[in-house]
């Protein structure tokens, strides 16, 4: 899936995300393809509840951007509510 070293408040907005019950990790589109989305869950796992799933896939590298610029989203709009 490529490397990708992320920033500081990248790290930040993830470990907010996973002390909040939020998982926002990738999944292979198809399996044997080199494609990636992201899914968006809530809650404690057994039981998250899956709020959605990125509208398109990513290849390598990209896939990790795209996912701490989805914790960046969460983070920044309900950091300072919760």
């Amino acid at each position: 899936m490529g490397g990708y070293s992320p920033s500081d408040l990248e790290r930040k907005a993830s470990i907010w995300c996973i002390s909040n019950n939020i998982c926002i990790c990738p999944r292979q589109q198809k399996w044997g393809e080199n494609k990636w989305v992201i899914d968006i869950e809530k809650g404690v796992y057994p039981n998250r509840k899956l709020i959605g799933t990125s509208p398109e896939a990513y290849g390598p590298v990209t896939i990790w951007e795209k996912v701490f610029e989805y914790k960046l989203y969460y983070y920044k709009k309900y950091a300072n509510k919760v």
